[in-house]
């Protein structure tokens, strides 16, 4: 009997155990896209905006005051049948969306708020150009400049769009994605026939984007000086012959050659010293010591300029730098090398930091050597690895570098470009060299929002990147939380990742990752929210028995559900 009642018992567990296993968690909002994607200044339109579990919004937030939305009716879409087997559900809103006449051109952003959280963001543009919907037949170009909005809906669609032209009358095309996963390209077709059919089009220009390169636009622009008078076709088009429902875009048409896209990244908000285009300011040294946790000031480095042009029998002709400083210049010509005396007086840890302010990679790749006196190489920017899968050295040049010192004395320092045959004006660099400071690296936030419910906690994952050697503990903490809200910093699952065969001298190019969780809990008493609240992480260095200065870390936008939802 007790061995039956224990069995039942055992099966009853199982049972409960099981079924909250099998309970799905909750899904989180989240925006797909928005149709129309751009809104003319001074105009209003109707939109509709696919997303997931966004079946009860309430509030559009908008990032500018200029740009306001209101919500309307919201209906489920039909299942995809090209969507994965448990896929969730989508829902089209519809929404109406005004921008105000004092509102400069240019791209926003639109979060929803739902009775589940809040959304991600989703991009809207505003353009001082009226706006014109692609049609199902007649997509005709009638006035310059013009903006259309379109979407290839299906696989392998493509959009025509149709322009008379005059000979010698040169046009911009560009084309915006509205969502990451497009890749539009433009093409132009002219009808001049073939052996088989006189109407054939032609296709006469083509742009996928100026430039293929992590970090820069995959939009296409293209300039076109026409020819020969007549109508043309204007074709928009996905790569691999791509579409969906999200695959919208916006199309520019404007008179004469707009300027070149620039190649250079755009800036991020975040603190990262490990890419080519951060500023190296005259200020960039206090800025280090200040992630550092020390209250002393820095030494501001001296400004240096290299020689362009050194016999081998005249090295003593090379001008001398100390440290710290920047030796700054331009690589104007082929095959370029700019050296520049390296004078070190005491034994000590060194970083190498090089900034491509105007051309950069992967059009300026510049290569950093320092030579003792004999010529052998003692450090480069170059970091050479053995590739795991294929079991072949790679070679990546680095923005930054560090290196022990431990003979004084004078070294030659080279920089040049990775080739033998690219120069510019633009390509300005400027390397500085200054003792090591061990210090607070790039810290990643892995949320973008955070919503919890009275009752509930949610987890904000950090990666915090410890620089030369940084090895004192690093705070959290999160300023501006409603009232009823605490935090509590945790440990994270640690990843797992294989050993490389040959990773090279990692720690002269890489610092050290750690990563760490900021748990968030809401008491069962705390008050509902329905406007978000910005909420800004802050991180701290604890040196020597004290907090350093705070580290501004993310923003982000908080809210309490109601109880109902936990």
């Amino acid at each position: 009997m007790a061995l039956r009642w224990l069995f039942g018992t055992a099966l009853y567990a199982f049972a409960a155990l099981s079924a909250a296993d099998s309970k799905k968690p909750e899904l989180e909002p989240r925006l797909l896209s928005i149709y129309p994607v751009t809104i003319a200044v001074g105009q209003s339109a109707n939109a509709v905006i696919r997303g997931i579990a966004i079946e009860d919004a309430e509030l559009i937030l908008s990032s500018t005051p200029g740009l306001s939305a209101t919500v309307g009716g919201i209906q489920a879409e039909p299942a995809d049948v090209d969507s994965k087997p448990g896929a969730p559900p989508t829902f089209a809103l519809q929404v109406h969306i005004l921008a105000s006449a004092s509102e400069k051109p240019g791209e926003y952003s639109l979060r929803l708020v739902t009775p589940k959280g809040i959304t991600n963001q989703l991009a809207v543009r505003v353009s001082d150009a009226p706006v014109i919907l692609e049609q199902t037949t007649d997509n005709a170009v009638r006035a310059l400049p013009a903006v259309f909005n379109g979407r290839l809906a299906t696989r392998g669609e493509n959009d025509a769009y149709s322009i008379d032209v005059a000979g010698g009358e040169t046009l911009t095309f560009a084309a915006v994605s509205a969502t990451p996963a497009f890749d539009p390209s433009i093409s132009i077709y002219e009808r001049s026939g073939s052996w088989f059919d006189p109407k054939r089009l032609n296709r006469i220009a083509f742009n996928d984007e100026p430039l293929h390169f992590p970090g820069l636009s995959s939009n296409p622009m293209l300039v076109h000086t026409f020819a020969k008078s007549g109508r043309y076709t204007v074709q928009v088009g996905a790569f691999s012959g791509q579409g969906g429902p999200d695959y919208i875009y916006e199309l520019q048409i404007t008179r004469g050659a707009a300027p070149k896209p620039s190649l250079h990244p755009k800036p991020k908000p975040e603190w990262d010293e490990r890419r080519f285009t951060r500023t190296v300011s005259a200020d960039w040294l206090q800025t280090v010591v200040a992630r550092s946790g020390a209250k002393a000031p820095a030494a501001s480095p001296e400004l240096f300029s290299a020689a362009a042009k050194v016999p081998s029998d005249a090295a003593a002709s090379i001008p001398v730098m100390s440290v710290p400083g920047a030796v700054q210049g331009r690589l104007t010509k082929a095959a370029e090398v700019h050296s520049i005396r390296l004078r070190i007086d005491k034994p000590q840890d060194l970083a190498f930091e090089i900034e491509t302010p105007e051309a950069t990679m992967p059009r300026f790749n510049p290569i950093v050597r320092v030579l003792e006196a004999g010529g052998a190489e003692i450090v480069t920017n170059v970091h050479t690895k053995l590739n795991n899968n294929g079991l072949y050295m790679m070679k990546m040049i680095q923005a930054k570098m560090t290196v022990s010192f431990r003979n004084p004395g004078e070294f030659v320092m080279q920089i040049r470009d990775i080739t033998t045959d690219c120069s510019g004006q633009d390509f300005a660099y400027r390397v500085l060299v200054r003792p090591q400071i061990p210090h607070v690296g790039k810290i990643s936030v892995a949320e973008d929002a955070l919503s919890i419910a009275p009752g509930g906690t949610k987890a904000i994952n950090l990666t915090v990147e410890r620089e030369e050697d940084f090895a004192a503990p690093v705070s959290f903490s999160i300023e501006g939380l409603p009232e009823g809200l605490t935090v509590a910093t945790g440990i994270s699952n640690p990843e797992e990742k294989p050993l490389l065969f040959n990773g090279g001298k990692m720690e002269r190019y890489t610092p050290k990752s750690q990563k760490t969780v900021l748990l968030v809990s809401a008491s069962t008493a705390t008050a509902a929210m329905t406007i978000p609240v910005n909420v800004r992480i802050v991180a701290r260095p604890f040196v020597n028995g004290s907090f350093g200065d705070p580290i501004a870390v993310k923003e982000l936008p908080l809210i309490v559900l109601p109880g109902s939802s936990s």
